[in-house]
C-alpha cells in the first residue's frame, strides 16, 4: 500500500496530537521532500519498506509516523551511515540493511534487544571480528542473520577463490560468538556444528588453563586424545554436511573415466574429401626400388 502525504495529517492521530500549528507545518515540508512512490507500509504485518532513496539518515518525518507501530523495518539500497533513529522503533523485531554500504566503521545502536533477525547482505564488511563483537553487544537476542556477499564472509558460492571449508568454518566461528542464532545465511544451524563448537570450546578452555612446560606425559596423552576427539569431531561434521577434504591433484594422461571391457562405442560413415595426391610432394622421393 503505498503512501502519500494526506495520510500524515488525516488518518495518523498520534501525529496530530504531537504536531499542531508551525510544527505540522514544518513537517509537511520535510514529507514533500521524501518520495513517497518508493516507501510501503503493511499496517497487518506492521511492516515498513523505505528502499532506494540513497539517504544517509531515516528521515524524522518516518520516524514520527511509523516509530510506534513498526515491527519489520527494510531499508534496503539507500547509503545509511547514521542509526540513531532506530533506538525510537521500541517494538522492532526484523531489521533488512542490505545494500547500503556498510563498512566496519559503522556504530549500531546499542539498545536494540528486541531485533531477532537481522540482513546485513552486500555490504562492505571486512573485520569479522569487530563486527561480532558489535553484533553481540548490540543484538543480544539476535536468532537470525545473514552476511552473504560481504569481503568477511567467504562464501565458495558467491566467491570462486573459497572453498568449502573456508565457508565452513567461518560459520563455526560465528556460531561460537554467537551461540543463540538458529539461521545464518539463510541456513539452519544445525545441531552437530553446535556440538564441534561445544567440544571446541571445552578443549580450548582446558587447555589454556594449564602450563605447557609442567605438561606430565600423562596430560600430555590426554591432550592428545582430546585433539584426535576433535578432529574425529570435525570429520564427522564435515561428512554430515556434504564437504569432502581436498586431496592434491594426480596427474594422469589417461581419462578421468576409463570404461570397462566390451564397452565399446564407435561411428561410421562416408567420407566426404577424396584425396588424389595432385599435390603432394612426398612422392618425389620415392623411388621404384623402394615400391
Amino acid at each position: 500500500m503505498l503512501l502519500t502525504q494526506l495520510e500524515i495529517a488525516v488518518t495518523n492521530p498520534t501525529l496530530k496530537r504531537k504536531h499542531s500549528g508551525q510544527g505540522l507545518r514544518a513537517l509537511k515540508e520535510k514529507m514533500e521532500a521524501i518520495n513517497w512512490n518508493k516507501i510501503m507500509y503493511i499496517p497487518q504485518e506492521g511492516k515498513l519498506i523505505y528502499f532506494d532513496q540513497r539517504t544517509y539518515k531515516l528521515p524524522e518525518a518516518i520516524v514520527t509516523m511509523y516509530s510506534d507501530r513498526v515491527q519489520h523495518l527494510d531499508l534496503s539500497h539507500n547509503k545509511l551511515s547514521s542509526f540513531d533513529a532506530l533506538e525510537l522503533f521500541p517494538y522492532l523485531e526484523e531489521l533488512v540493511l542490505d545494500n547500503n554500504y556498510l563498512t566496519d566503521e559503522t556504530i549500531f545502536p546499542a539498545q536494540l534487544h528486541h531485533v531477532k533477525l537481522l540482513s546485513l547482505n552486500n555490504n562492505k564488511f571486512k573485520n569479522l571480528d569487530l563486527l561480532l563483537t558489535k553484533l553481540s553487544l548490540c543484538f543480544p537476542n539476535l536468532e537470525y542473520l545473514s552476511l552473504l556477499g560481504n569481503p568477511a564472509c567467504p562464501c565458495h558460492l558467491l566467491n570462486l577463490k573459497y572453498t568449502e571449508y573456508d565457508y565452513q568454518k567461518y560459520r563455526l566461528y560465528i556460531i561460537r560468538h554467537l551461540p543463540q542464532l538458529r539461521i545464518l545465511d539463510a541456513q539452519r544451524v544445525k545441531k552437530m556444528e553446535r556440538d564441534f563448537v561445544r567440544c571446541q570450546l571445552e578443549n580450548y578452555g582446558e587447555t589454556l588453563e594449564q602450563d605447557p612446560n609442567a605438561l606430565t606425559a600423562t596430560r600430555l596423552q590426554q591432550a592428545a586424545r582430546k585433539s584426535n576427539t576433535l578432529k574425529h569431531l570435525y570429520t564427522t561434521v564435515s561428512s554430515g554436511l556434504g564437504l569432502r577434504s581436498k586431496s592434491p591433484p594426480v596427474y594422469s594422461p589417461l581419462p578421468e573415466t576409463l570404461r570397462e571391457v566390451g564397452d565399446h562405442r564407435g561411428a561410421y560413415g562416408k567420407c566426404r574429401y577424396r584425396y588424389v595426391g595432385a599435390q603432394s610432394e612426398g612422392n618425389r622421393f620415392i623411388l621404384n626400388k623402394d615400391l
